[in-house]
C-alpha cells in the first residue's frame, strides 16, 4: 500500500508534458510583459526552465542612432526542433509605448514560431494574410539621422528638519549612421540640503555643468576610431574648469555586426587637458596642463545561461605643467563586473560589483575637511580606494508550466 502511494505521489508531481499541450518554449526577456505574450499566443506551452523546453527565446536590445531600441529575437529549437534556429528583429521608435513594445514582442514571436508549428500537427490550421497595399521604394529623412533632446526634470523632499531639493537637465543632438557616430551633449544639476538640529542649522549646496562631444567612425568591421571633446565644472570636484581633447582606437574581436550577443573590445585613449581649481589643491596647485592615457578592455556575452559583463580601466597621468612623469604613480585602475548565471533550472546566481585604486586625485582641496562637509558631502575625500558589491541566489521548485495568467491584485 505504500508503495503504491509513493507511486502516486511521484506521478503527481512528475515535470512530464501534458499531451495536450503544444510544444513547449522558454522566453528569456527581461522587462517583458510575458503575462501578456502568453494571453496573446496560447497555442504552445510556457515552461519555468530553459533545459525543458524544445525552443529557446531570446531578446536582446541595443540603442538604435535615433535614441530608440532594436530588439534582436533569436529562436533556438531542442528536441524535436533540434538543429532548427532563426533569429528575427523589430525596432522600437524614440517615443514609443510599452503598447508598442508588447505588440511587437508578440507579432514577432508568432513570426519566429511559425517555423516550428509548420512542423506540427497545427500546420493544417494556420492562415497566412499579406497586407494588399504597396511598399514605398524609399523613404526620405528631412532630419539626415539627427536627433535632437532636451529635459529637466528634478526632486524635492522634506520633514521638519530637513528639507533638499535636486534639479537637472540636459540638452543633447545625435546623428548615427552605419559608419559614424556624432554626439553633442550638455549636462547640468543643482543641489541644495538643509538640516537643522538642536540649534545648530547646516546647508549644503553643490553644483556641476558638462559639454561632451564625440565623432567616431567605423574603418572595418572590427576597428573603430574617433575623437572627443569636453569640459566641465564641479564644486564638489574642486574643479572651476576643465577643458579637453583627445582622440581614440578601438579594436573588437568579435564584428561589431555580432555585438548583440558578444563582444571582445579593446580601446586607448590619449588625453591632454587643461584645468582650473576653485580653491588651491594638496599639490599647491590652482590650475596645471595634464597628459593623460587609458587603456580599457571589455567583455559582453549573452547566451542561453545567462549574461556577463567584464571590463578593465587603466589610466596613468603622463605629464604635469610639462613634467614627464619618471614613476607614473598617478593612476587610477577600476575592474567591474556583472554575471547573470542560471546554474540549474531554478538555480540563478547574480553578482555585481566594481572596485577601483585610486591614485589619481588632483584636484583635492588643500586644508581640512570641517564635519559639516563631511557629514553633508559637500567635497570630495581623499581615497585610495572605492568598491560595491552586490550578490544574489534565488532557488525556485515545483511545476515547469507557467501558462496561467492571473492578474488580480496585480502581480
Amino acid at each position: 500500500m505504500s508503495l503504491i502511494l509513493l507511486s502516486l505521489i511521484a506521478i503527481a508531481f512528475a515535470d512530464t508534458k501534458s499531451e495536450d499541450q503544444n510544444f513547449s518554449v522558454y522566453i528569456d526577456y527581461k522587462r517583458g510583459d510575458l503575462n501578456y505574450i502568453k494571453e496573446q499566443i496560447t497555442n504552445v506551452n510556457y515552461v519555468r526552465y530553459k533545459n525543458e523546453a524544445d525552443v529557446f527565446i531570446l531578446f536582446t536590445k541595443q540603442r538604435t542612432g535615433s535614441d530608440g531600441k532594436r530588439f534582436t529575437v533569436d529562436f533556438t529549437g531542442d528536441n524535436i526542433f533540434s538543429g532548427i534556429d532563426e533569429s528575427l528583429s523589430f525596432i522600437l521608435k524614440n517615443g514609443d509605448t510599452d503598447e508598442d513594445e508588447r505588440l511587437k514582442s508578440v507579432q514577432i514571436l508568432k513570426l519566429g514560431l511559425i517555423r516550428y508549428f509548420a512542423r506540427t500537427e497545427m500546420a493544417d490550421k494556420l492562415k497566412i494574410t499579406f497586407p494588399t497595399e504597396k511598399i514605398k521604394e524609399s523613404i526620405e529623412d528631412k532630419w539626415n539621422n539627427w536627433v535632437f533632446s532636451i529635459g529637466f526634470s528634478g526632486f524635492f523632499n522634506g520633514e521638519e528638519s530637513s528639507n533638499s531639493k535636486n534639479l537637472w537637465g540636459w540638452l543633447s543632438a545625435n546623428r548615427v549612421t552605419e559608419d559614424l557616430k556624432v554626439q553633442f551633449r550638455f549636462n547640468g544639476s543643482m543641489n541644495k540640503s538643509k538640516f537643522e538640529w538642536d540649534d545648530d542649522v547646516y546647508e549644503s549646496s553643490s553644483n556641476s555643468k558638462s559639454f561632451n562631444a564625440h565623432l567616431i567612425k567605423a574603418w572595418t568591421d572590427h576597428l573603430s576610431y574617433g575623437l572627443w571633446t569636453y569640459a566641465y565644472t564641479s564644486s564638489y570636484s574642486n574643479v572651476d574648469l576643465s577643458v579637453g581633447l583627445f582622440p581614440g582606437i578601438e579594436y573588437n574581436i568579435f564584428p561589431y555586426s555580432e555585438s548583440n550577443r558578444k563582444q571582445l573590445c579593446f580601446q586607448y585613449q590619449l588625453n591632454p587637458n587643461y584645468v582650473d581649481y576653485n580653491e588651491l589643491t594638496i599639490y599647491e596647485k590652482f590650475s596645471e596642463k595634464l597628459l593623460k592615457h587609458s587603456f580599457k578592455t571589455e567583455i559582453d556575452y549573452i547566451q542561453s545561461w545567462g549574461s556577463m559583463s567584464v571590463s578593465l580601466v587603466a589610466s596613468q597621468y603622463l605629464i604635469i605643467d610639462d613634467v614627464i612623469l619618471e614613476n607614473l604613480e598617478k593612476n587610477k585602475l577600476t575592474l567591474y563586473g556583472e554575471v547573470s548565471w542560471r546554474i540549474y533550472k531554478g538555480l540563478s546566481l547574480d553578482l555585481w560589483g566594481n572596485t577601483s585604486r585610486v591614485h589619481d586625485q588632483l584636484s583635492l582641496a588643500a586644508g581640512d575637511v570641517t564635519t559639516e562637509e563631511l557629514l553633508l558631502k559637500q567635497k570630495e575625500l581623499q581615497t585610495q580606494y572605492t568598491y560595491f558589491l552586490s550578490i544574489g541566489l534565488s532557488y525556485s521548485f515545483g511545476s515547469i508550466y507557467n501558462n496561467i495568467v492571473n492578474p488580480r491584485f496585480g502581480d
